[in-house]
C-alpha cells in the first residue's frame, strides 16, 4: 500500500504520492462502460471562431484588462487558444453537472510557451501555462469555493499536489511538466471524487459551482501561451478506459 504524505515547506503544503496514470478494477463485464454516456462540459461548438467563448465570465478586477483568449478551430474542431503577457485574466464557465453521478473529468490541453521560472509553490513565482481549476462547493462562513488546480507546470514535477497557505488557496495538482510536450495536445482523465476526497479530505458535493482556465505569467513578468479544449465529464466506471479523443486536434 502507498502512503500519502504530507510536509509543509516554505509555506506550502506537498501532498503526495500522487498516481498521474488512471486505472479502474470496477470495469466488469456485468457493468459494461456506455462509450456515449458522457456530459459535454464545453467543447466551444457554439462560440464564435476568433472571440471569447460564449457563457464564459471573469473577475470583476479584470473587466478592464484585454483578455488574450479566442476560439479557434482546427480540423474541424473547437478550441480555445490562451495567452498571457502579465495581465492574468481567469476565465470561469458556471457548472451543470452531478459529480457524484459523473465524478470523472477529461480535457485535451496544449502548452506551447512555459513562463520561464515559474514555480506553484511560491508568490512571486505561482504562474502557470495552462491551468484548469474546478471549483466545487463553498466554505459556510466566507463564501469561498473550495478549489481543485490542475496544472502544467515549468518546473514542478508531475504528481506534486500541494497548497499555499492562505484563505481560498486552491490545492495544486500538476499533471504535466515541463517543455517534453511542448506544441502537442494532450488528453487528461482525472477522477474528482478521489482529488476531492485527497485535498479536502471529505466526500464531493452534488454540485460543481464551475470550472476555469487561466494561462498566466504575471508573477514571472514573462509570456505563457496555452489552448484548451473539448471539456466533458464521464461516470466512474470509465475510469481508464476513455479513448484519447485529442488526436483530432493535431495538424494535417
Amino acid at each position: 500500500m502507498r502512503r500519502h504524505i504530507l510536509a509543509c515547506l516554505a509555506g506550502y503544503c506537498v501532498l503526495s504520492i500522487y498516481q498521474t496514470n488512471l486505472t479502474s478494477t470496477a470495469f466488469a463485464a456485468d457493468n459494461p462502460f456506455d462509450i456515449d454516456d458522457y456530459v459535454v462540459i464545453e467543447d466551444f461548438a457554439t462560440s464564435t471562431l476568433d472571440s471569447l467563448p460564449s457563457g464564459w465570465s471573469w473577475r470583476g478586477k479584470d473587466n478592464d484588462k484585454p483578455k488574450l483568449y479566442a476560439v479557434r478551430e482546427t480540423n474541424g474542431q473547437r478550441y480555445l487558444a490562451a495567452q498571457d503577457t502579465g495581465l492574468s485574466v481567469a476565465l470561469f464557465k458556471r457548472a451543470n453537472w452531478n459529480p457524484q453521478h459523473y465524478p470523472i473529468m477529461t480535457w485535451c490541453w496544449r502548452a506551447n510557451d512555459l513562463p520561464p521560472g515559474a514555480d506553484e509553490r511560491y508568490t512571486e513565482t505561482n504562474d502557470s501555462a495552462a491551468g484548469v481549476y474546478v471549483m466545487v462547493s463553498k466554505t459556510f462562513l466566507l463564501g469561498i469555493p473550495r478549489m481543485i488546480k490542475y496544472a502544467w507546470s515549468t518546473t514542478l514535477a508531475k504528481g506534486t499536489i500541494g497548497r499555499r497557505k492562505g484563505i481560498g488557496r486552491p490545492w495544486v495538482i500538476v499533471l504535466e511538466s515541463g517543455p517534453e510536450k511542448l506544441g502537442q495536445w494532450v488528453f487528461e482523465e482525472i477522477d474528482l471524487a478521489r482529488d476531492h476526497k485527497l485535498t479536502f479530505k471529505r466526500d464531493l458535493p452534488n454540485k460543481i459551482i464551475a470550472i476555469a482556465v487561466l494561462t498566466d505569467a504575471n508573477q514571472t513578468r514573462s509570456y505563457a501561451e496555452a489552448a484548451y479544449a473539448d471539456f466533458r465529464a464521464w461516470p466512474k466506471a470509465a475510469l481508464g478506459h476513455i479513448p484519447n479523443y485529442c488526436a483530432s486536434l493535431a495538424s494535417k
